[in-house]
């Protein structure tokens, strides 16, 4: 990558990714800007959202992983596809715990700063592939 900004940008979104698998939600947040700002939900500005919704998301499924299958960094933009893999050890969406495996994708694009911090996120969930799993709808197949 010629590009030495969008390549600590890069390097700094796998090492938010990284904490976030070692359960180091404060040290995943270090990668986020002060006045962040989550922009696929309704939520202030402040690493205060961004902690809540990842200590919320390991809250409810404890042995989350997450394993990046490809990020693309340009200039001030990093943009990931994840897979997720976790036990479904928690009541989620109203359904009790079942212990299965649920897998989905995700993708995730961040902006940064001239800090190499993340200031703004979008995230698309294939949630669809979460609910067929814990049995809320029918797979189709």
């Amino acid at each position: 990558m010629s590009d030495p900004t969008a390549a600590r940008n890069k390097d700094n979104y796998l090492k938010a990714k990284a904490a976030f698998n070692d359960r180091d939600v404060d040290r995943c947040v270090s990668h986020y800007a002060p006045d962040h700002r989550i922009r696929s939900r309704d939520m202030g500005p402040g690493r205060e959202h961004i902690h809540q919704f990842l200590a919320s998301t390991r809250q409810s499924w404890p042995d989350i992983q997450i394993v990046v299958e490809h990020a693309v960094a340009e200039d001030d933009w990093v943009m990931g596809h994840c897979l997720t893999t976790a036990t479904h050890s928690q009541t989620v969406l109203g359904v009790a715990p079942t212990n299965r495996r649920i897998q989905a994708t995700f993708w995730d694009l961040h902006r940064f700063n001239e800090r190499g911090q993340i200031v703004e996120t979008w995230n698309l969930m294939d949630s669809l592939a979460i609910m067929q799993q814990l049995g809320l709808i029918p797979s189709g197949r």
